[in-house]
């Protein structure tokens, strides 16, 4: 009970800062409105915040695995809970549509359901935005504290000893201090683009934390700065290869050889995806003069870092049409680096998988042959595995379980199956790429409350990687 307390302090604190940050921007556009709500709620969480710290001051409590994971679960309704009232109140959303907002930017999957964002507060943008880069940081904070020390889904690559006083301490302060100079110098870079320093601040935070939530309507060159997109496809690819081991690796606290061959496929994932895109770009555009090599290369490069980042955005208005459904599903379904704020089973499981399944072939065919279980340097045993599978196959449960739901209020089947994945994967944007014609999917504000429900659980069941919010409750996780 303390532990979570506390936990909830801390998160009261976070999204006070966050809120009074848009209280300035609201100022800022002289919206004294929006300046008053978010400056109120602000001082409410504040008020909680130092009142828990002052009332427990003293008193401990250890934080055990399963207490660990039940926290966990809670902070993360509680963050979407409390982030809602701002989307309700401002801008006249539906109770659902609001939690879906807040839950689409807390856990960074970026999927919207404004229409139109010119008709939006400038402090509702802000609130976005950090929102994600929050949820960003709050990812970061669940993998590095309670899934990874617990191996939970197959995650043995931060293992730890001693106590979780010293996790806090010294590893979660040295992956702040990371996704904070990553943030800043994204910002450094943008400002110099020419789109605005407020929407350099924003399109900064959606990037960082992989979130995908654009300050205006349309995409990425609509802009007309070249700059900006290369920048932000950069550290879109930043965010997505385990934006944390950069420090770990550093200090050798991680097995290096499992960091760095994840690190490097995705890049070379990202590097194919983008040249196969930026074919498909100059194909369609059919003349140089229409779209230029350069150009090419950039809004390929782009759009493949936004995929297997599951950041969302778009270099060009349904661009990520150009490469059939199915592929770009499973590029999204993979997603990015265990230790990142990408979404989706995470690469490193498919490649363990990948290995695994060759390694039982081979073993039908050389039954005698001694097979060592490796990913480069990198051993794994079978309890390692089975967790992984068993991740997979709870994705895959609860995919299909979102799906029947969100099918089962009207949405068409194949509208269904992309509009959960993308939930689940924290990719939200990808449904609304225009796959199918204008019409023929409902936009997510056109869905009823139990869809956007079904759809907003989904998106915390992806940040707690399905198995976190499965151990939460479960008694047997910890019997084992």
């Amino acid at each position: 009970m303390l532990v979570t307390l506390r936990a909830l302090a801390i998160l009261s604190a976070l999204l006070a800062v966050g809120m009074l940050i848009s209280a300035i921007m609201a100022l800022g556009s002289a919206d004294s409105v929006s300046a008053s709500l978010f400056a109120g709620q602000a001082a409410v969480l504040l008020f909680l915040a130092f009142a828990v710290r002052i009332g427990f001051a003293g008193r401990r409590e250890a934080l055990g695995r399963q207490i660990g994971f039940r926290v966990l679960v809670v902070l993360w309704l509680a963050g979407v809970l409390l982030a809602a009232p701002p989307f309700w109140l401002l801008t006249d959303l539906p109770w659902h549509l609001a939690l879906f907002e807040a839950a689409s930017a807390f856990t960074t999957t970026g999927a919207t359901v404004y229409g139109n964002l010119e008709t939006v507060p400038t402090a509702i943008i802000a609130w976005r935005a950090t929102l994600q880069w929050l949820g960003g940081l709050f990812t970061l904070a669940s993998i590095i504290v309670v899934l990874a020390p617990s191996g939970a889904g197959g995650t043995p690559l931060l293992r730890v000893g001693g106590d979780m006083e010293q996790i806090l301490r010294h590893r979660l302060r040295g992956v702040i201090g990371v996704y904070l100079a990553v943030t800043l110098a994204c910002f450094a870079l943008l400002l110099p683009s020419q789109i605005g320093a407020f929407d350099a601040f924003a399109l900064t935070l959606s990037t960082v934390s992989t979130g995908g939530m654009m300050p205006r309507p349309g995409s990425l060159s609509d802009y007309g700065a070249p700059l900006a997109e290369w920048v932000i496809g950069l550290f879109m690819l930043i965010g997505a290869t385990s934006l944390m081991w950069y420090r770990l690796v550093a200090t050798g606290r991680l097995g290096r050889s499992i960091t760095v061959l994840e690190s490097g496929a995705l890049i070379g994932i990202a590097v194919v995806l983008g040249a196969v895109y930026a074919i498909a770009f100059s194909l369609a555009a059919g003349s140089e003069t229409v779209l230029g090599p350069l150009d090419a290369v950039r809004e390929g490069f782009v759009t493949a870092a936004s995929l297997v980042s599951t950041t969302g955005f778009e270099a060009r208005n349904a661009g990520a049409t150009a490469l059939p459904l199915a592929l770009v599903l499973c590029v999204v379904l993979i997603g990015g680096g265990m230790f990142s704020t990408a979404g989706g089973v995470k690469l490193y499981r498919v490649a363990l998988m990948g290995q695994h399944a060759s390694k039982e072939l081979e073993h039908i065919i050389y039954p005698h042959a001694v097979h060592i279980d490796h990913l480069g340097r990198f051993a794994y045993d079978t309890d390692g595995m089975r967790a992984i599978w068993t991740a997979l196959v709870l994705f895959l449960g609860v995919w299909a379980l979102c799906t029947f739901v969100v099918a089962g209020q009207g949405v068409p089947a194949d509208a269904a199956v992309v509009a959960s994945l993308a939930s689940l994967a924290n990719a939200g944007p990808v449904y609304a790429f225009g796959w199918a014609d204008p019409g023929a999917w409902p936009a997510f504000a056109d869905m009823s409350a139990p869809a956007t429900t079904a759809l907003s659980l989904t998106m915390v069941a992806g940040r707690l990687e399905v198995i976190g919010l499965i151990a939460g409750f479960s008694a047997q996780f910890f019997q084992r």
